[in-house]
């Protein structure tokens, strides 16, 4: 009996260098994917928390008018971790078009309110005020922090400037904040913070109680920090809970394969150790022995490897962003590290433990003949179909590598579970990807524009619009490359061919209507039509001609259009789903270049006489392109809900029988985004006549949003590279598995007249016929699990009807055949240097 068999193992991974470092790579690139996609995901949700915070406050509960007694009750609660109380003590108007509220409020609700500081502090006395830095054009323009400035007839000392929030100028809308006694005040609201050591949902749960008719949840908050509705991200829990489940699958096939490798090298030295005394438990416990030294080597190495990957994405993220750019939170959590070094420890030992039962079984006298892994297999004499198919198309080859395929049932799934494994694994992950991107906005022009000449409603609302001489001075500015005139959008009703309805929005049409709502589509008189209701979006020359990189088919032809009552057709729209409460966004109708459009009225509201008008106009329109998504975003840019259709100002100036349409927001694009406070300063002054016209600024919140594209595409498509990786290791083991066990059966084909070449075109077209196999059932299971995370997603946003993914599912099949291909050259080039005669004793 060996009493120091343990030994062994430690002999063997420092004899085997290569294949205990292949290993362990494998390990590494496993529990770094898991540990990295935990602790991404826990550093965005807790970037988005601060988010929802900044937009909607840190408040968990707001309780409106609470007596004394529940503000009592509430605030001795030990769950409460922070509470404020506020009142809006008066409402009025700045420059008689900007609405104010000024909100009295405490030290603790300041803290609470979604409100940023930008310079200067919070109001500590009563005399003091903090406010949003745009409102003193309408106040004071030269004041400062410090200074005293007049607001609705009463005196304030300056002490803090808020952060601009682009929503209130361009609703002329915002608060003005201050401190005093509210405990007078009849109506005021209560904020309510829970305690980070409380139970967050049962402390809601129970907070609510206390005032069950008063309070208000923040629930997206809620959501977020996972104590609000389980439905609320029940589908993005079910999409991460698929992917991880598919990485950590893909994790025991690829360590197994490894391990299954390490195990067929040495069949012969198991066979002689069992010939000298070793019991098949011992055995075992060398395999498993192995596997310990592994992991504690690899799982440690691939959780750093982890926390690094995420340190790595920050630091990326704040190059391409910004330090203003928060799209994650840099959080190592040693719970998330902790779980994927038990799922890493787990799947090695389930990855073990196949290879160290086979081990364990070894006969001795077999073993040392190498004649284990030779079996007698099942060969039908008679021949196939297929068989004589592949004999007249491949030739001998191909004959003998179909009859190899199916002569080892074990052999054939345990290969054809890989390429299965690395096919769900890239078509998931791919899919993810693409329904991620269709959840996020897509990047429009509005992203490449720096400012917005933008008239106030009073203006609007009067008929006003931009001067000529406005328009003209700002585009003979040096800095400013290119000026965008924005018109204000047309409601109509518009007629259809009734082929042109899409099954998802007729779907969704026909859900509205069950609970009362009005229908997208709507019967016609005309029996083959059907009605919709819509917007036409006026757009000026250069905004036609920037539109053509957005087309999907047709063209624009400025002269073309407006000889032929021309139109761009927008495909993809947003339609708020009331059966559902979701929103869907995808393709409206399913109108092509060619096409036309009937506009049977214009709608539009009579705020004199207080009425909805509906002119006729019965007017063809010819659509000459596609667009899939809105080209700009700002206003002027069209409605949601409907058809969305784009034409030149000609056009539109014929369906609405008017000699003249003028432009009520101007559009600007920079030559250079650092002359960004000149260009200010310039702007202020050419519109400094006219006082409803306001300059914003978009070119913080547009790279911004650039930036985070750009991330989101970075992350999501360096997740799809990294797991295609772990699936060519997967394949390339499974290959090298194949060959190794049947080295004598090569020799053996060698030594009666195959040539090599003939044995490489052999092995590759069994290859390709496992790839096959694997492909199909692969794809099915992809596919499956791609309608899964489909239905998920959908939580999120409704999307169009899931489609088989045939581009991802094309690229898998390429890249198997490629990888197998080269995956069998160096093997086979060791097999051609191999002495014949020592092969099929078993020698070697």
């Amino acid at each position: 009996m060996i009493t120091n068999y343990k030994g062994i193992t430690k002999r063997y991974l420092k004899s085997n260098k290569k294949r205990a470092i292949l290993t362990i790579v494998g390990i590494i690139l496993s529990v770094s994917l898991i540990s990295s996609i935990g602790l991404f995901f826990k550093g965005l949700q807790e970037s988005q928390v601060e988010v929802a915070k900044s937009t909607q406050g840190s408040a968990h509960l707001l309780y409106e008018n609470p007596d004394n007694e529940d503000i009592d009750k509430i605030e001795n609660n030990p769950k409460v971790g922070r509470s404020g109380l506020y009142t809006v003590e008066s409402e009025f108007m700045i420059d008689e078009k900007i609405n104010i509220m000024k909100l009295l409020v405490t030290d603790e609700a300041l803290e609470l309110l979604p409100t940023k500081i930008e310079k200067g502090s919070y109001p500590e006395k009563e005399n003091e005020v903090a406010l949003e830095g745009w409102l003193l054009k309408y106040i004071e323009p030269d004041a400062d922090i410090g200074g005293i400035i007049d607001i609705n007839g009463e005196s304030y000392r300056l002490v803090g400037i808020l952060e601009d929030s682009v929503y209130n100028q361009m609703n002329l809308n915002s608060s003005i904040y201050t401190t005093g006694d509210i405990s007078n005040q009849s109506e005021k609201v209560l904020l309510v913070e829970i305690s980070e050591k409380a139970n967050l949902k049962k402390a809601v749960d129970e907070l609510s109680s206390l005032a069950p008719m008063k309070v208000e949840k923040n629930n997206y908050l809620l959501s977020l920090q996972g104590a609000g509705d389980v439905n609320d991200l029940l589908g993005l829990y079910i999409a991460l809970a698929v992917i991880i489940g598919i990485v950590v699958i893909s994790t025991i096939a690829v360590i197994y394969n490894s391990f299954q490798i390490s195990v067929v090298e040495r069949i012969k030295e198991f066979g002689l150790l069992r010939a000298v005394g070793t019991t098949p438990k011992q055995i075992r416990k060398i395999i498993v022995r192995e596997a310990t030294l592994l992991s504690s080597i690899g799982v440690p190495i691939g959780l750093l490897f982890g926390v690094i990957a995420i340190y790595c994405i920050d630091l990326v993220f704040n190059l391409i962003g910004g330090e203003n750019l928060d799209f994650i939170k840099l959080s190592i959590s040693p719970i998330v590290l902790i779980i994927s070094g038990i799922i890493g420890i787990v799947s090695i030992y389930i990855s073990a433990l196949l290879p160290a039962i086979f081990a364990g079984r070894i006969s001795p006298l077999l073993a040392i003949s190498n004649r284990k892994s030779i079996k007698k297999e099942k060969i039908k004499r008679k021949k196939s179909i297929l068989s004589k198919l592949f004999k007249g198309i491949l030739g001998f080859e191909g004959e003998l590598a179909y009859k190899n395929i199916k002569r080892n049932k074990k052999r054939y799934r345990v290969t054809v579970f890989s390429i299965v494994i690395s096919v769900v694994l890239f078509i998931s992950f791919s899919s993810f990807v693409n329904m991620a991107d269709n959840v996020t906005d897509s990047p429009t022009e509005s992203d490449n524009v720096h400012f917005s000449i933008v008239r106030d409603t009073a203006g609007f609302d009067n008929g006003e619009s931009i001067e000529e001489d406005i328009i003209k001075e700002i585009k003979n500015m040096p800095s400013v490359k290119t000026v965008y005139k924005a018109y204000n959008d047309y409601a109509f009703e518009f007629e259809i061919d009734e082929d042109s309805q899409t099954g998802k929005v007729k779907e969704i049409s026909e859900g509205i209507a069950k609970v009362g709502g009005e229908k997208i589509y709507n019967e016609s008189e005309n029996h083959q039509k059907i009605k919709i209701n819509g917007n036409i979006n006026i757009y000026d020359e250069n905004a036609l001609e920037v539109s053509k990189k957005y087309l999907k088919s047709g063209d624009i032809d400025i002269e073309e259009i407006n000889d032929k009552n021309g139109v761009i057709f927008i495909a993809d729209n947003r339609i708020y789903n009331y059966e559902t409460e979701n929103s869907y966004y995808g393709p409206i109708a399913d109108i092509k270049s060619g096409d036309e459009i009937k506009v049977l009225n214009r709608i539009y509201w009579d705020a004199k006489n207080e009425e909805e008008i509906i002119d006729d106009i019965n007017k063809d329109l010819k659509v000459m392109a596609v667009a899939k998504g809105n080209i700009f975003r700002f206003r002027g840019s069209g409605g949601e809900e409907g058809l969305k259709i784009i034409t030149s100002k000609e056009v539109a100036q014929d369906l609405l029988d008017k000699d003249s349409i003028k432009p009520i927001n101007l559009n600007i694009v920079l030559n250079d985004e650092t002359s960004e406070k000149s260009v200010v300063t310039e702007l202020e002054k050419i519109i400094n006549d006219d006082p409803n016209l306001r300059v914003i600024n978009h070119i913080e919140n547009n790279r911004q949003s650039k930036a985070s594209n750009l991330i989101v595409k970075i992350l999501l498509y360096g997740f799809v590279v990294v797991v295609s990786l772990i699936g060519s290791v997967n394949i390339i083991n499974t290959i090298t598995t194949n060959i190794l066990l049947r080295k004598r059966e090569f020799a053996t084909l060698r030594s009666i007249g195959l040539t090599h070449k003939g044995l490489k075109k052999m092995v590759v077209l069994e290859g390709i016929l496992y790839g096959v196999m694997g492909l199909i059932y692969g794809s099915i299971i992809g596919s499956i699990l791609s309608f899964v995370m489909y239905r998920g997603m959908g939580s999120v946003r409704e999307m169009q009807f899931w489609n088989i993914p045939w581009n991802t599912i094309g690229i898998a099949t390429i890249a198997i055949v490629l990888i197998g291909f080269l995956s069998v050259q160096y093997p086979l080039s060791k097999i051609k240097r191999d002495n014949l005669i020592e092969t099929i004793k078993g020698d070697y």
